[in-house]
């Protein structure tokens, strides 16, 4: 009896390809707002990436759960990652949502530099745990990386553009991908000493290629530097709203 037929890969079925997003920075992107009903169990066709098991796992909030270098568990929260895969599941239709999320709070862009191993080695966990998940399953593939951080950096604006723009360019040669999608955010317009901040970040996509800035205006707060549970599934859409218009 002969052996079953394999398609090639490029015949498969859509729903076998994981479209995979790393999303890193500090604690708006860890997620500090209140998990609600509606934002509570797994998310149908999005698989979160547990980095110390190295196996995905189906998506539930909080996203940072696994984490290497995240503060205590019970400060992980809302993020924008569920609402954010959310839509691009909805989007994308048979394609399988995959989440690296690696982040901490509390830290600046420098923290965040290549190599950098003190307290952290964040840029280096976040790459490794990022590859180690596309090399779990052949149909994966990075099609762009979140980033939201900045409140670290407020209160030095000018200096932020070319910390940046290295970083980028760090995660596109390390990815092999010198075009890959790169989506950052605002911070909090509520706060008025993140006022040059915010005015500064929405103009760097003209500087860098391939990025987008997505605007945190009408978002609100739970304190003085997060946002809260409403606008942080709001600001995960209008990521997944940016992430669209660079890649489709």
């Amino acid at each position: 009896m002969s052996a079953a037929f394999t398609p090639p890969r490029e015949t498969r079925a859509a729903d076998q390809e994981r479209h995979v997003f790393l999303l890193v920075g500090q604690s708006n992107m860890a997620g500090r707002a209140a998990i609600e009903a509606q934002d509570e169990g797994e998310i149908e066709g999005v698989e979160l990436w547990n980095i110390a098991e190295k196996k995905w796992e189906p998506a539930k909030a909080p996203f940072n759960r696994h984490s290497p270098h995240r503060k205590d568990i019970k400060m992980q929260r809302l993020n924008p990652g569920p609402t954010f895969a959310k839509a691009w599941r909805d989007t994308h239709p048979g394609v399988k949502v995959g989440i690296v999320c690696s982040v901490r709070g509390g830290t600046t862009i420098e923290q965040w530099e290549k190599g950098n191993q003190e307290p952290w080695p964040l840029y280096d966990s976040a790459l490794a745990a990022a590859k180690a998940a596309l090399a779990a399953d052949p149909d994966s593939k990075l099609v762009g990386i979140l980033w939201h951080q900045g409140e670290g950096n407020s209160k030095a604006p000018d200096a932020y553009p070319a910390r940046l723009k290295q970083l980028v360019a760090h995660w596109r040669a390390d990815f092999e991908n010198p075009e890959l999608p790169f989506v950052f955010g605002q911070i909090g317009q509520w706060n008025p000493d993140y006022a040059a901040f915010n005015e500064m970040i929405l103009k760097q996509p003209a500087g860098i290629p391939h990025t987008a800035c997505v605007k945190t205006a009408g978002l609100t707060n739970m304190d003085q530097a997060h946002f809260d549970s409403k606008s942080q599934r709001q600001l995960g859409k209008r990521y997944a709203e940016a992430m669209r218009e660079l890649t489709d």
